[in-house]
């Protein structure tokens, strides 16, 4: 058997962190989870602007990855959900919807609203993401493409597009937005 390409690798690595009850199949109540997990980590209400950003951030990329799908589906297998994503094309001109959770994400991590998200405002992410203090720095130095010590939008947006575009990187640092470790 042959061994997948490192994007569908990631894209199945994805899959397993979104199916956290484990029935095999990731659904719109799976995305909610993820939100979720920002209402308790952060402490925001679920009515919050910031909450609701993100929300309608992934609303967005659920629907879009089941215009991929077969028609009336509202669950995705983890084959149909890597090949709506392949199909979705997150290139150049359709980007708009990672570049809203970037956004959405970003506007979450960055609690003091500098508009960059310090060493601190990360480790404070990866916590509730269940990462070591160890990982952090690694993690962090990946993220920061400039070297200013800070994470930028524009940084998080790249990271999740490189995520879901073809590259030969499996742990391309952008997939911890998304809860692949």
């Amino acid at each position: 058997m042959a061994t997948a390409d490192p994007l569908t690798r990631r894209l199945r690595r994805l899959f397993a962190a979104l199916d956290t009850d484990e029935d095999r199949y990731v659904t719109w109540e799976n995305y909610q989870r993820i939100v979720h997990r920002y209402v308790t980590g952060y402490g925001l209400a679920e009515s919050d602007t910031k909450i609701k950003a993100l929300e309608r951030a992934y609303w967005a990329q659920w629907l879009g990855l089941l215009a991929q799908a077969t028609p009336g589906r509202d669950r995705l297998s983890q084959d149909e959900f890597v090949a709506a994503h392949r199909a979705a094309g997150y290139g150049a001109h359709a980007s708009q919807v990672l570049e809203d959770i970037a956004q959405a994400i970003f506007t979450v991590l960055d609690v003091d609203g500098d508009k960059r998200i310090n060493r601190d405002e990360f480790a404070r992410y990866l916590a509730f993401c269940d990462f070591s203090d160890g990982d952090a720095a690694a993690i962090f130095q990946r993220l920061d493409l400039d070297r200013d010590a800070f994470i930028s939008q524009r940084e998080v947006a790249r990271s999740l597009r490189a995520f879901h575009l073809y590259n030969d990187d499996l742990n391309t640092p952008g997939g911890i937005f998304l809860g692949v470790s």
